[in-house]
């Protein structure tokens, strides 16, 4: 690694980056009226923020949060964490040791903010180290590059991130997506450096903690480790691919035995149902609501099946990942590699970085096809491709541009890439603004008024089941099972862990789950289906405008058995 001098130009780029990052942040929140109509915990950051407690209170890596499908490996509360990655679990526990409780009232306001700060520093980490990164870069490899450039270069990279809306949509939630991006720039940014090479265990020690965020390293791992041999000198090759993956494997080892310890095999992940999402009639929604492992295809019967979904997806994701300036980005990428000579660490990143890329497209085409899957590829791309773009403008022989001609073309692309990053943060307030009205979770003062009335009727420790999930099970901190898919499922649910109470809250009616809908929409219609056994129902209308039913059960009737005896 290049040690390099700080310049008093440093001292203003980096202030103004990270000034223009908590300034987005500010606007984003105030869009989303965070705290108000949109409560601070949804459902994907709630899971963490209760694992979390769980972890700082108890000294558990446990959850008092499930889904129906985990009731079949894991029946009583609290459940081994089956979805959620353990890093930023053991980070915002550290917060909330740090922070403890005021009066021993879970899920108070105050203490789910605290979900926020490790995401804005994250966010504010990201922007600044890529203003950083250029200046390392410049100082290894291109070291009489003029200041102008060099300082340019860096303010555009940093504002180009702090205006993206989807960074600052993740920056207001307690999200993964953050600080897997940020290992991910770690690691581009050493393999550029010849961090691999110099320092191979610390190297594969950052793949591990980036593992910690999110399952994605899985497969990228193996290539970081591939771009670093190929990197090395031969005669070093063999000792420095076994301290890489010495240094990933000992910080991934830990999680790996704690799955193989609490369902049977390292690599259990509940989440790779999704890769049978709209496959054989099948969705995600019904995968994880029903208390049964799904029967999936598998062998000759489930290839073509998959052929055909990534067949559908990936023109739709490849055109989302190619959208405004990003096409010119990386088709600048593509040419510079293809003729630049340049050394092999710059090389070993920026086709990484392309391949990481490809890999996060078709494994959204494969799962769920949803842009915040291409986030971390795509954050850490267009920096990467933006700087090969720039550099392949400058390789222009003189006689076609002249140097005002190529540094013009540079300024101009600099200004498009923030003029498409500002237009894209003046659409996503208004985007936020507008899906904050429509949003499907109540505001949490209703949250906090269903928490104060459960815990007027539930004895402590008592289970739930709810469609407000990892929210309600953060607010009233009892444990919480996901609504079943239909009424007539809570039976089979109740066979494998005992509950007597539901709540439901949607907005409308006809916003409800199709097998809810009648119960929402009909009063005392619960006490008519047969097996769910309701002995009493209580409804009311929040200020927000959620219908919410609460539903007390009756006791359930003895199993039938169905074994013979000899």
């Amino acid at each position: 690694m290049i040690r390099t001098r700080m310049t008093w130009e440093d001292l203003i780029v980096v202030p103004l980056v990270l000034v223009a990052a908590a300034a987005a942040w500010t606007l984003h929140a105030q869009a989303w009226d965070l705290g108000g109509r949109s409560p601070i915990l949804n459902y994907d950051t709630a899971q963490y923020a209760i694992a979390a407690r769980e972890l700082g209170w108890h000294g558990r890596l446990a959850t008092p949060y499930a889904l129906p499908i985990e009731l079949v490996a894991h029946a009583e509360a609290p459940w081994p964490l089956a979805v959620v990655q353990p890093g930023l679990v053991l980070v915002e526990a550290l917060v909330f040791k740090l922070v403890p409780a005021i009066g021993g009232h879970a899920g108070s306001d105050p203490r789910a903010w605290l979900t926020l700060i490790p995401s804005f520093c994250f966010f504010l980490m990201l922007a600044g180290s890529l203003a950083l990164s250029v200046r390392h870069l410049y100082a290894r490899w291109w070291p009489d590059a003029a200041g102008l450039a060099r300082h340019g270069a860096a303010l555009t990279l940093g504002l180009a991130f702090a205006l993206d809306p989807e960074a600052q949509h993740f920056a207001i939630g307690g999200f993964t997506e953050l600080p897997f991006t940020l290992g991910m720039l770690f690691l581009l940014l050493g393999l550029a450096l010849e961090a691999p090479t110099q320092r191979p265990f610390l190297f594969g020690l950052v793949m591990g903690v980036t593992g910690l965020f999110r399952a994605n390293m899985l497969w990228l791992a193996p290539l970081f480790v591939l771009a670093g041999l190929w990197c090395s000198p031969r005669e070093r090759r063999v000792r420095v691919g076994s301290l890489l993956i010495a240094g990933f494997a000992l910080v991934m080892s830990a999680w790996w035995i704690y799955k193989w310890h609490m369902f049977g095999t390292p690599t259990w992940d509940l989440t790779r149902f999704v890769m049978w999402d709209h496959v054989a009639g099948m969705d995600w929604f019904n995968l994880y609501h029903l208390p049964r492992y799904p029967q999936i295809p598998s062998g000759a019967e489930a290839w073509p099946l998959l052929a055909k979904k990534l067949a559908t997806n990936l023109p739709i994701m490849t055109t989302a990942m190619l959208l405004g300036p990003r096409g010119l980005l990386i088709g600048g990428l593509a040419a510079w590699l293809v003729t630049a000579r340049a050394p092999r660490p710059l090389r070993a990143a920026g086709f990484l970085s392309l391949v990481a890329a490809a890999l996060g497209v078709v494994a959204a085409s494969l799962s769920i096809p949803w842009l915040r899957y291409l986030f971390p590829t795509r954050i850490l791309l267009e920096p990467m491709a933006l700087l090969a773009l720039w550099a392949l403008i400058a390789r222009t022989p003189a006689a076609m541009l002249g140097e005002a001609g190529r540094r013009a073309i540079q300024i101009a692309v600099a200004v498009l890439v923030l003029a498409w990053a500002g237009w894209s943060t003046g659409r996503g307030l208004d985007e936020a603004r507008a899906d904050s009205q429509e949003r499907g979770v109540p505001s949490t003062s209703t949250i906090t008024a269903i928490s104060v009335m459960l815990n007027e009727r539930l004895t402590p420790g008592e289970t739930v089941m709810s469609n407000l999930g990892p929210a309600l099970a953060w607010q009233t901190n009892h444990s919480v099972i996901h609504l079943a898919l239909t009424p007539a499922d809570v039976e089979s649910c109740r066979r494998l862990h005992e509950f007597r109470h539901i709540l439901l809250a949607f907005r409308t009616g006809k916003r409800a789950w199709n097998g809810w809908q009648e119960i929402m929409e009909r009063e005392g219609s619960a006490a008519t289906i047969e097996g769910l056994r309701v002995i009493e129902e209580k409804r009311f209308t929040s200020f927000d405008g959620f219908g919410v039913v609460w539903l007390q059960l009756g006791p359930m009737q003895p199993a039938m058995a169905t074994a013979q005896v000899r």
